[in-house]
């Protein structure tokens, strides 16, 4: 049995023979290493700029299990000899820049970044065949857990949860017994169940995360292009919020709660055009993920076609965000199978 350290922390994981990685672990290891030097980066910009001491100590735990996720990707690759991208650097944060939002607001992006990473981790644990990368991932994982519960637990304490979306308990559960429950238009539709409140919420909450982040990044690119792309995605996902609380309203359920008061007046970016580029698609891709969920557990059919189409809206924007990324030179190519060769007779 191997052990391996980083940074106070140890896995286990039985040493195995040196062997080529499966396209799905080049993958994930790639995407592991590349967005964790960004979440290393980003985190340490936040821990300078806190001046909550909870919250420090909390970045400070996100920042240093994204330290040993960066080097273990990266010990993987290197071991057979695997090019690595284009790491994000001290040259992508300026620390010394002013702070971009709140330390409220910090700690929703983060815990909807760590949320993010489970699920993620999860899917790396499933394609990934080697056992000593699965056992990675499955450590991965577990940190990514503890560090979206220390998360969640300062954001309730904080109140940061409010409002909380209740509904009746009934006295007791029964069959469906009408073809109209998974009728959605006019007269048909309806009261919302539980499963989908819980979605609706849920993508609210993380689509206005995302939304005010990127109206943030809006604010002090200095670019043009990237201002008016952040600027499309801000009106994009401002659509897809009226959507849902429009839904979540005409069934009296509370107002959900929006972030705009919590972004600062800083007109300074701390983060280079290629980070925040970057940190955007990687949220347009979590967006698509939700709304996919979400989608394939709707019972009811106009919820069913609202989420196809938003869902098929963000796929869009996060293929023009993957257009302009190319354009500026900023994105690495993966890996691809050998081209087909022409043989002449």
């Amino acid at each position: 049995m191997r052990v391996y350290y980083y940074g106070g922390f140890e896995w286990k994981g039985e040493q195995m023979e040196i062997e080529k990685l499966t396209p799905s672990e080049i993958t994930n290891l790639w995407n592991s290493y590349l967005t964790n030097t960004m979440a290393f980066w980003v985190t340490k910009y936040f821990i300078t700029k806190t001046q909550d001491e909870e919250l420090r100590k909390v970045l400070e735990y996100a920042e240093e299990i994204a330290k040993i996720e960066v080097e273990k990707s990266k010990a993987f690759l290197e071991d057979v000899n695997h090019p690595l991208p284009q790491k994000f650097d001290q040259h992508d944060v300026d620390l010394n820049a002013p702070a971009i939002c709140t330390d409220d607001f910090t700690a929703i992006l983060k815990y909807e970044m760590a949320k993010v990473a489970n699920v993620v981790y999860s899917m790396s644990v499933n394609t990934s065949t080697r056992k000593d990368i699965r056992e990675f991932y499955q450590e991965c994982s577990k940190n990514s857990t503890e560090l979206t519960n220390r998360f969640g637990d300062l954001i309730a304490k904080k109140g940061l949860h409010h409002p909380v979306v209740h509904i009746p308990t009934p006295n007791q559960s029964e069959k469906v017994s009408k073809q109209r429950f998974l009728a959605g238009w006019f007269a048909d539709r309806r009261p919302l169940n539980s499963v989908e409140i819980g979605q609706l919420v849920y993508n609210f909450k993380s689509t206005e995360m995302t939304r005010t982040f990127i109206k943030a990044m809006a604010k002090v690119t200095p670019t043009k292009s990237l201002q008016k792309l952040f600027e499309r995605g801000v009106s994009l996902y401002e659509k897809h919020l009226d959507i849902f609380q429009s839904i979540v309203s005409e069934n009296h359920l509370p107002h959900l709660r929006t972030w705009e008061d919590q972004i600062l007046d800083s007109a300074v970016s701390p983060f280079s055009d290629r980070l925040m580029l970057y940190k955007m698609h990687l949220l347009a891709s979590a967006t698509v993920g939700r709304y996919g969920t979400s989608l394939s557990i709707a019972q009811r059919r106009d919820l069913a076609s609202h989420y196809s189409r938003l869902m098929t809206e963000v796929l869009q924007f996060a293929e023009d965000s993957v257009n302009l990324m190319i354009e500026l030179g900023f994105m690495d190519q993966l890996p691809m199978a050998r081209e087909k060769v022409n043989h002449l007779n």
